[in-house]
Protein backbone atom coordinates (compact mmCIF):
# COMPACT_ATOMS: atom_id res chain seq x y z
CA UNK A 1 0.00 0.00 0.00
CA UNK A 2 2.65 2.60 1.01
CA UNK A 3 4.48 1.78 -2.57
CA UNK A 4 1.29 2.20 -4.18
CA UNK A 5 1.12 5.94 -2.99
CA UNK A 6 4.64 6.68 -3.23
CA UNK A 7 3.98 6.27 -6.92
CA UNK A 8 0.98 7.80 -6.82
CA UNK A 9 2.34 10.66 -5.25
CA UNK A 10 5.19 10.97 -7.56
CA UNK A 11 2.87 11.19 -10.23
CA UNK A 12 0.95 13.81 -8.84
CA UNK A 13 3.94 15.89 -9.02
CA UNK A 14 4.72 14.69 -12.51
CA UNK A 15 1.57 16.11 -13.26
CA UNK A 16 1.78 19.31 -11.79
CA UNK A 17 5.16 20.15 -13.14
CA UNK A 18 4.06 19.25 -16.39
CA UNK A 19 1.26 21.25 -16.00
CA UNK A 20 3.50 24.16 -15.19
CA UNK A 21 5.62 23.63 -17.69
CA UNK A 22 2.72 23.41 -20.38
CA UNK A 23 1.61 27.19 -18.86
CA UNK A 24 4.48 28.70 -19.27
CA UNK A 25 5.18 31.01 -22.34
CA UNK A 26 7.64 32.29 -24.27
CA UNK A 27 7.79 35.68 -25.60
CA UNK A 28 10.65 36.79 -28.25
CA UNK A 29 12.05 40.21 -27.58
CA UNK A 30 13.85 42.14 -29.87
CA UNK A 31 15.61 45.06 -29.29
CA UNK A 32 18.34 47.93 -30.03
CA UNK A 33 21.69 48.41 -27.79
CA UNK A 34 20.91 51.68 -26.15
CA UNK A 35 17.81 49.98 -23.85
CA UNK A 36 19.42 46.46 -23.34
CA UNK A 37 21.04 47.44 -19.92
CA UNK A 38 17.21 47.95 -18.29
CA UNK A 39 15.36 45.79 -20.29
CA UNK A 40 17.84 42.86 -18.83
CA UNK A 41 16.63 43.66 -15.21
CA UNK A 42 13.10 43.94 -16.62
CA UNK A 43 12.99 40.62 -18.19
CA UNK A 44 14.28 38.74 -14.85
CA UNK A 45 11.56 40.73 -13.35
CA UNK A 46 9.51 39.63 -15.51
CA UNK A 47 10.78 35.67 -15.29
CA UNK A 48 10.37 35.89 -11.51
CA UNK A 49 6.95 36.93 -11.97
CA UNK A 50 5.26 34.92 -14.22
CA UNK A 51 7.61 31.69 -14.96
CA UNK A 52 7.46 32.87 -18.79
CA UNK A 53 10.88 32.54 -20.95
CA UNK A 54 12.25 35.94 -22.44
CA UNK A 55 14.05 35.31 -25.83
CA UNK A 56 16.22 38.42 -26.35
CA UNK A 57 18.08 39.76 -29.68
CA UNK A 58 20.03 42.46 -29.61
CA UNK A 59 20.90 44.81 -32.34
CA UNK A 60 21.92 47.90 -34.27
CA UNK A 61 19.26 49.94 -35.32
CA UNK A 62 19.64 48.78 -39.14
CA UNK A 63 19.71 44.94 -37.97
CA UNK A 64 16.76 45.36 -35.76
CA UNK A 65 14.65 46.67 -38.86
CA UNK A 66 16.04 44.51 -41.08
CA UNK A 67 15.50 40.95 -38.27
CA UNK A 68 11.46 42.66 -37.58
CA UNK A 69 11.13 42.51 -41.37
CA UNK A 70 12.10 38.56 -41.61
CA UNK A 71 12.09 37.06 -38.47
CA UNK A 72 9.30 36.12 -35.78
CA UNK A 73 9.04 38.18 -32.60
CA UNK A 74 6.39 38.64 -30.44
CA UNK A 75 7.89 42.44 -29.53
CA UNK A 76 10.00 45.05 -30.42
CA UNK A 77 11.65 48.49 -28.82
CA UNK A 78 13.42 50.76 -30.79
CA UNK A 79 13.54 54.45 -31.16
CA UNK A 80 10.20 56.11 -32.35
CA UNK A 81 11.44 57.13 -35.89
CA UNK A 82 11.81 53.34 -36.13
CA UNK A 83 8.80 52.41 -34.95
CA UNK A 84 7.00 54.76 -37.29
CA UNK A 85 8.59 52.73 -40.24
CA UNK A 86 7.60 49.65 -38.58
CA UNK A 87 4.13 50.63 -38.76
CA UNK A 88 4.05 51.84 -42.40
CA UNK A 89 5.15 48.36 -43.24
CA UNK A 90 2.41 46.53 -41.13
CA UNK A 91 5.14 45.17 -39.03
CA UNK A 92 3.36 46.10 -35.21
CA UNK A 93 -0.18 45.92 -33.54
CA UNK A 94 -1.22 49.55 -33.32
CA UNK A 95 -2.79 49.18 -30.13
CA UNK A 96 0.02 47.68 -28.18
CA UNK A 97 2.55 50.83 -29.10
CA UNK A 98 3.45 52.91 -26.09
CA UNK A 99 6.67 55.07 -25.22
CA UNK A 100 8.94 53.46 -22.52
CA UNK A 101 11.85 55.79 -22.03
CA UNK A 102 13.85 58.26 -23.51
CA UNK A 103 17.65 58.54 -23.77
CA UNK A 104 20.50 61.72 -23.94
CA UNK A 105 23.84 61.76 -24.96
CA UNK A 106 26.88 61.99 -22.63
CA UNK A 107 30.69 62.18 -22.60
CA UNK A 108 33.11 59.53 -21.54
CA UNK A 109 37.09 60.07 -20.94
CA UNK A 110 39.44 57.32 -19.71
CA UNK A 111 39.38 56.38 -15.63
CA UNK A 112 41.86 58.32 -14.22
CA UNK A 113 41.87 61.43 -16.48
CA UNK A 114 40.89 64.70 -15.67
CA UNK A 115 37.16 65.35 -15.98
CA UNK A 116 36.01 68.01 -17.88
CA UNK A 117 32.91 70.62 -16.57
CA UNK A 118 30.55 70.09 -19.18
CA UNK A 119 27.84 71.57 -16.92
CA UNK A 120 27.33 74.87 -19.13
CA UNK A 121 27.33 75.20 -22.83
CA UNK A 122 30.25 77.57 -21.97
CA UNK A 123 31.87 74.90 -20.42
CA UNK A 124 30.98 72.16 -22.70
CA UNK A 125 32.39 73.92 -25.81
CA UNK A 126 35.55 74.90 -23.85
CA UNK A 127 35.92 71.34 -23.24
CA UNK A 128 35.66 70.77 -26.50
CA UNK A 129 37.72 73.11 -27.76
CA UNK A 130 40.92 72.04 -25.48
CA UNK A 131 40.87 68.24 -26.06
CA UNK A 132 43.06 66.77 -28.65
CA UNK A 133 40.87 63.94 -29.95
CA UNK A 134 37.13 63.52 -29.93
CA UNK A 135 35.08 60.06 -30.77
CA UNK A 136 31.98 60.23 -32.05
CA UNK A 137 29.54 57.30 -33.89
CA UNK A 138 28.53 56.99 -37.46
CA UNK A 139 26.42 60.27 -38.15
CA UNK A 140 24.81 58.38 -41.08
CA UNK A 141 23.45 55.48 -38.91
CA UNK A 142 19.34 56.79 -38.95
CA UNK A 143 18.25 56.23 -35.34
CA UNK A 144 21.37 56.31 -33.68
CA UNK A 145 23.37 58.32 -31.21
CA UNK A 146 26.22 59.50 -33.71
CA UNK A 147 23.58 61.61 -35.78
CA UNK A 148 22.19 63.41 -31.85
CA UNK A 149 25.93 64.00 -31.48
CA UNK A 150 26.12 65.83 -34.92
CA UNK A 151 23.39 67.90 -34.23
CA UNK A 152 24.78 68.97 -30.31
CA UNK A 153 28.08 69.79 -32.56
CA UNK A 154 26.70 71.54 -35.08
CA UNK A 155 24.49 73.78 -32.28
CA UNK A 156 27.46 74.02 -30.04
CA UNK A 157 28.88 76.37 -32.99
CA UNK A 158 31.89 73.88 -32.66
CA UNK A 159 31.86 71.60 -35.24
CA UNK A 160 33.97 73.60 -38.13
CA UNK A 161 36.51 74.43 -35.59
CA UNK A 162 36.98 70.78 -33.78
CA UNK A 163 36.23 68.49 -37.15
CA UNK A 164 39.88 68.20 -37.35
CA UNK A 165 39.67 66.26 -34.11
CA UNK A 166 36.87 64.10 -34.79
CA UNK A 167 36.88 60.44 -35.21
CA UNK A 168 34.10 58.13 -36.44
CA UNK A 169 34.26 55.20 -35.03
CA UNK A 170 32.10 52.54 -33.66
CA UNK A 171 30.58 52.09 -29.73
CA UNK A 172 32.91 49.56 -28.32
CA UNK A 173 35.92 50.29 -30.23
CA UNK A 174 35.73 54.22 -29.54
CA UNK A 175 35.52 53.36 -26.09
CA UNK A 176 37.79 50.80 -25.99
CA UNK A 177 40.04 53.67 -27.74
CA UNK A 178 39.71 56.32 -24.96
CA UNK A 179 40.39 53.52 -22.59
CA UNK A 180 44.00 53.09 -23.87
CA UNK A 181 44.25 56.54 -24.08
CA UNK A 182 44.07 56.41 -28.22
CA UNK A 183 41.31 59.24 -28.35
CA UNK A 184 40.65 61.63 -24.99
CA UNK A 185 37.14 61.84 -25.00
CA UNK A 186 34.25 61.04 -26.88
CA UNK A 187 30.73 60.77 -27.10
CA UNK A 188 27.68 58.04 -26.91
CA UNK A 189 24.33 57.36 -25.72
CA UNK A 190 24.26 57.08 -21.39
CA UNK A 191 22.65 54.15 -21.14
CA UNK A 192 25.73 52.39 -23.55
CA UNK A 193 28.97 54.37 -21.91
CA UNK A 194 31.05 51.45 -20.71
CA UNK A 195 32.47 50.83 -16.88
CA UNK A 196 35.81 50.68 -18.73
CA UNK A 197 35.60 54.20 -19.34
CA UNK A 198 34.68 57.10 -16.86
CA UNK A 199 31.15 59.05 -17.23
CA UNK A 200 31.57 62.45 -17.68
CA UNK A 201 28.02 63.65 -17.18
CA UNK A 202 25.41 64.54 -19.74
CA UNK A 203 25.48 66.85 -22.55
CA UNK A 204 24.24 70.31 -21.04
CA UNK A 205 20.32 70.56 -21.29
CA UNK A 206 19.96 73.70 -23.79
CA UNK A 207 22.36 71.32 -26.15
CA UNK A 208 21.18 67.61 -25.32
CA UNK A 209 19.23 65.70 -27.53
CA UNK A 210 17.19 62.49 -27.30
CA UNK A 211 16.60 59.09 -28.27
CA UNK A 212 12.33 58.64 -27.65
CA UNK A 213 11.80 54.59 -26.93
CA UNK A 214 8.95 52.81 -27.86
CA UNK A 215 7.80 49.49 -27.04
CA UNK A 216 4.80 47.86 -28.92
CA UNK A 217 3.84 43.88 -29.73
CA UNK A 218 4.69 42.88 -33.70
CA UNK A 219 2.01 41.71 -35.88
CA UNK A 220 3.48 38.06 -35.56
CA UNK A 221 3.13 38.17 -31.89
CA UNK A 222 1.62 35.12 -29.88
CA UNK A 223 0.86 34.72 -26.35
CA UNK A 224 1.71 37.28 -23.76
CA UNK A 225 3.43 39.93 -26.12
CA UNK A 226 1.23 42.90 -24.94
CA UNK A 227 1.28 42.11 -21.24
CA UNK A 228 4.98 42.21 -21.37
CA UNK A 229 4.54 45.22 -23.39
CA UNK A 230 2.42 47.04 -20.46
CA UNK A 231 5.11 45.80 -17.97
CA UNK A 232 7.36 48.04 -20.07
CA UNK A 233 5.72 50.84 -19.53
CA UNK A 234 4.44 50.62 -15.86
CA UNK A 235 5.30 52.23 -12.85
CA UNK A 236 6.75 49.11 -12.01
CA UNK A 237 9.55 49.04 -14.01
CA UNK A 238 10.65 52.52 -13.90
CA UNK A 239 13.68 52.30 -11.52
CA UNK A 240 15.04 49.77 -14.27
CA UNK A 241 15.31 52.36 -16.72
CA UNK A 242 16.36 55.18 -14.34
CA UNK A 243 18.82 53.06 -13.47
CA UNK A 244 20.20 52.28 -16.84
CA UNK A 245 20.45 55.77 -17.39
CA UNK A 246 17.23 56.21 -19.39
CA UNK A 247 14.23 58.56 -18.12
CA UNK A 248 11.02 56.65 -17.87
CA UNK A 249 8.24 58.30 -19.99
CA UNK A 250 4.98 56.05 -19.87
CA UNK A 251 4.40 55.67 -16.32
CA UNK A 252 4.51 59.18 -14.37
Amino acid sequence: MHTMVHRLSHCALALLLSAGMASAAEVRLLAVGGVKGALDKIIADYTKETGNEVKFTVGSPPIVAQKLATEPFDVVVQSAPAMDDAAKNGALKADTRVGVARGGIGMAVRQGAAVPDVSTPEAFKKALMAASSIAVTDPAMPNASGALTQRILAEAGVMEAIKPKVKVIGLDPGQEAISKGEVELGFFNISEVRPYVKFVGPVPAPLQKYTAYEAAATAKAAGPAAAFVKMLASAGSAERWKAAGLEPQAAK
